[in-house]
């Protein structure tokens, strides 16, 4: 059993595929198992993963048809045959000894999950902002809600598939992270950038326009809920999976009204309007968006952009980037 499986799942990477994969190959951890897997790519990636790979024998390349990310993501831990699980974007990197520090913080700390910090390049961008949260001891909603991404962290497998995690790509997205970091035996947090995160106007949330990204966080924010329904059993946690789907209408319509797209802004308002008062009085809902976005934008956000789509479209155009 490898220490650690890493996944890379790639599509049309040409421009950055030679950095990442070169970056895995590289780890001070050398027991590791690197799976890439070609989703369907219709440029040089596949050539270019070939060549990289020849000789090692740690690393695999399987091809595919176009499957998407998140199902790309659920045929990759099938794969996985390694202690701890681990993933890298395509269009990042990671450092030299990122796998290594994160595999001896998990045996050391007898840990389910460790999680490091990471870094922006070239530069950030103002729509991007720094999730990440170091774990000081306690799992609750700001630790949650600053680190569901999976490409930060090595996870035990084991508790991956018995949380049947795999399945829950497809309709929870990435938001599944959040069950494993709730779940997870004594998480660790490594303060050190040991991630590369790539970050331009190419990416899809990299500016508030693309509508249909949103929505669909919305869709996939309905299906954690659906899933965590029955495993939370207090007002803290059914609350917070209730301020996610509220908190992801809110950017959808932040999304629509930026972008002039009245109609999709309608729709996701009318939704949230469905929940009124319940939105409102969520314990979560003003102190998270506080939290992510300051006093001044968590307001325009949180009580201006529900009032409609007129004065929702001219705060997006002054006040939101």
């Amino acid at each position: 059993m490898p220490k650690v499986s890493v996944i890379i799942p790639v599509y049309n990477a040409e421009a950055y595929i030679e950095q990442c994969v070169n970056s895995v190959l590289n780890q001070t951890l050398k027991d590791i198992e690197i799976i890439i897997i070609n989703d369907g790519s219709t440029d040089k990636t596949p050539t270019i993963v070939n060549r990289l790979i020849e000789g090692y024998s740690n690393a695999s390349l399987y091809n595919q048809e176009n499957k998407g990310l998140y199902k790309t993501r659920e045929i990759g831990l099938k794969m996985a045959s390694g202690e701890y699980v681990g993933w890298v974007d395509a269009d990042d990197y990671v450092e030299p000894e990122m796998f290594e520090v994160l595999y001896e913080a998990a045996v050391e700390n007898d840990s389910e999950l460790v999680l490091c910090d990471y870094k922006w390049f070239p530069e950030k961008i103002s729509t991007k902002e720094k999730w990440y949260r170091p774990y000081t001891g306690k799992v609750d909603t700001s630790f949650i809600e600053r680190n569901s991404q999976p490409w930060n962290k090595i996870v035990k497998r084991d508790l991956m598939e018995r949380l049947n995690v795999g399945a829950y790509f497809v309709p929870c997205f990435d938001e599944i992270y959040i069950r494993l970091l709730m779940e997870a035996k004594n998480p660790v947090s490594v303060d050190r950038e040991l991630y590369d995160y790539r970050v331009g106007g190419g990416t899809m949330s990299s500016s508030y326009t693309n509508v249909t990204h949103y929505r669909r966080f919305v869709d996939a924010s309905l299906e954690l809920r659906k899933h965590m329904k029955p495993i939370v059993n207090d007002t803290y946690w059914s609350d917070y999976f209730d301020y996610r789907v509220i908190y992801y209408l809110l950017m959808t319509m932040v999304v629509a009204a930026n972008s002039g797209d009245k109609k999709a802004y309608i729709y996701n308002r009318n939704e949230l309007k469905a929940m009124r008062p319940k939105y409102l009085t969520n314990q979560h809902y003003w102190r998270i968006l506080k939290e992510n976005f300051g006093t001044i934008k968590a307001i325009v956000i949180g009580r201006v952009v529900p009032m409609g789509y007129g004065i929702a479209h001219l705060a997006c155009k002054v006040g939101i980037r």
